[in-house]
C-alpha cells in the first residue's frame, strides 16, 4: 500500500492519461478520501461536487462521503428507476457548473452515489474537460446496458446529445408537467361555466358508472330483495289491526324453568387437594420461567432474504458485510455467504458489501434491502 503525505493509497480506481485516481484513507482520522495523483487544473467547488480537502504539488485530495460508492459498480446492471433519478441529479449539477463556465465530462469511476445523493469528482481536471451532454448520455448507456432501450429518458438524452434540447429539460420536466396538470385541474371545462346559474339537484344528469380498473379491487354489494308482494313491511303495519275487525286475544306463551339445572353441579375441592394443586401449579410456573431464562436467544424472525447470483454460474464470490443501517443487529466484518446463494438481512435499508473474487481486486457495493437479486458478473 502506497503512502502520499498523510494519506494511504488503498487501491486504484481509474487511470486518466497521466492522472491516477486512488481510493485512500486519512492516516490521522481514518476517514475515506479520494486522491487524484498528478492532477492539473483549477478545482471547482459547488453543490453536488466532492468537497476539496487539500491541494499538494503532487495531487488533489477530496472528501469521500461515508457509505458512497462509485457508479462503476453499477455498469450494465443499474436499476432504471434509480438511474433516472441519478441522471436528473447529474444534469442539474452539470448545468450549474456550465453556468459557471466549467465544462465537465463525468465518467462512472468519478461519480459517487449513496441512495439518492450524487457527487461528481475531478471537476476542473483538464483531462475531464469536455461536452457534458455527450458524456451524460454515454454514462446512462453504460449504466443501463442491455436495458437502455427501455430507459424512460433515452429519447430526451438523444435530443440533448444532438444539441436539440438543453440539460435543463431533465430536471425541469417533472415540475413543468406537474404545473400543467394543476392548471388543467383548475381551469373550467367550458368558458361560460362560472357564469351559469345553479341548477336543481334533480336536473343533474346521472353519472355513468365507472368501470373498475385492473389494478383496483372491486367490492360487490347486492341490494336486499324486497318482500314478495313488492311492499315494505313496517312495524306499524304489523301491530295495527285492519279496520273493521276486532283484535283477537293475545297469545300467552309460558316459559318455565326446568327442574334440573342445565349444568353439572361441581362440589368445592377438599382443602388437601387444593393445596396440592397450588403447589403443582407453582412448580410448573417456576419450571417455565427457568426454561425461558436458560434457553439460548434465537434470532428474530421476519428477516429479508436476498439472492446473490454469479455470471457465469461456475464462478464463486465471497461477500463480506462492511456497514449496516441503523437498527440492524448484524455484525460488520463477517462473511455473509459465498455466492451463488442466499443471505438473510434483519433490517431493511442500505448495506455496504465487499465482493471478493479470486485473482481480482475486491469491489465495494451498496445493496438496498429489500430488492431484486444481485448478479455478480465476473469479467
Amino acid at each position: 500500500m502506497e503512502v502520499l503525505g498523510n494519506y494511504w493509497l488503498r487501491r486504484i480506481l481509474v487511470r486518466i492519461a497521466s492522472v491516477v485516481v486512488y481510493e485512500g484513507q486519512d492516516t490521522h482520522t481514518g476517514m475515506p478520501v479520494m486522491v487524484l495523483k498528478g492532477a492539473q487544473g483549477v478545482p471547482a467547488l459547488g453543490e453536488g461536487v466532492l468537497p476539496f480537502l487539500e491541494e499538494t504539488p503532487e495531487a488533489w485530495v477530496l472528501e469521500w462521503p461515508i457509505g458512497a460508492v462509485p457508479l462503476s459498480q453499477y455498469l450494465g446492471v443499474a436499476d432504471l428507476e434509480r438511474l433516472e433519478h441519478w441522471v436528473r441529479e447529474m444534469a442539474r449539477i452539470l448545468a450549474s457548473l456550465k453556468a459557471q463556465g466549467v465544462s465537465h465530462a463525468p465518467i462512472p469511476e468519478l461519480c459517487l452515489v449513496k441512495g439518492k445523493r450524487v457527487w461528481l469528482a475531478g471537476v476542473g481536471l483538464k483531462e475531464l474537460s469536455g461536452e457534458p451532454e455527450k458524456a451524460l448520455a454515454a454514462l446512462a448507456r453504460a449504466l443501463a446496458g442491455e436495458r437502455y432501450p427501455e430507459f424512460p429518458l433515452r429519447e430526451t438524452l438523444e435530443r440533448i446529445e444532438a444539441k436539440e434540447d438543453p440539460l435543463e429539460v431533465l430536471f425541469s420536466e417533472p415540475a413543468h408537467a406537474h404545473g400543467v396538470q394543476e392548471t388543467e385541474a383548475l381551469t373550467p371545462e367550458t368558458p361560460g361555466q362560472e357564469d351559469r346559474p345553479l341548477q336543481d339537484a334533480s336536473s343533474k344528469p346521472e353519472e355513468e358508472p365507472r368501470l373498475p380498473s385492473a389494478s383496483r379491487k372491486v367490492l360487490s354489494v347486492d341490494p336486499v330483495p324486497e318482500a314478495s308482494n313488492g311492499q315494505e313491511v313496517s312495524p306499524t303495519k304489523e301491530t295495527t289491526p285492519p279496520e273493521g275487525k276486532t283484535p283477537s286475544r293475545p297469545r300467552v306463551i309460558r316459559i318455565e324453568e326446568p327442574e334440573e339445572p342445565p349444568f353439572t353441579v361441581v362440589e368445592p375441592p377438599r382443602p388437601r387437594r387444593r393445596t396440592l394443586l397450588l403447589g403443582l401449579l407453582g412448580a410448573v410456573v417456576l419450571l417455565g420461567l427457568a426454561l425461558l431464562f436458560l434457553r439460548p436467544s434465537s434470532p428474530s424472525g421476519g428477516g429479508y432474504v436476498m439472492e446473490f447470483r454469479t455470471e457465469p454460474p461456475t464462478e464463486r464470490a465471497e461477500v463480506v458485510l462492511l456497514e449496516v443501517p441503523q437498527g440492524s443487529q448484524m455484525v460488520p466484518g463477517r462473511v455473509l455467504l459465498v455466492a451463488p446463494g442466499k443471505a438473510e438481512f434483519d433490517q431493511e435499508g442500505v448495506y455496504r458489501l465487499r465482493i471478493r473474487v479470486a485473482g481480482r481486486d475486491p469491489v465495494d457495493y451498496l445493496l438496498e434491502v429489500p430488492g431484486p437479486p444481485l448478479v455478480i458478473k465476473v469479467r
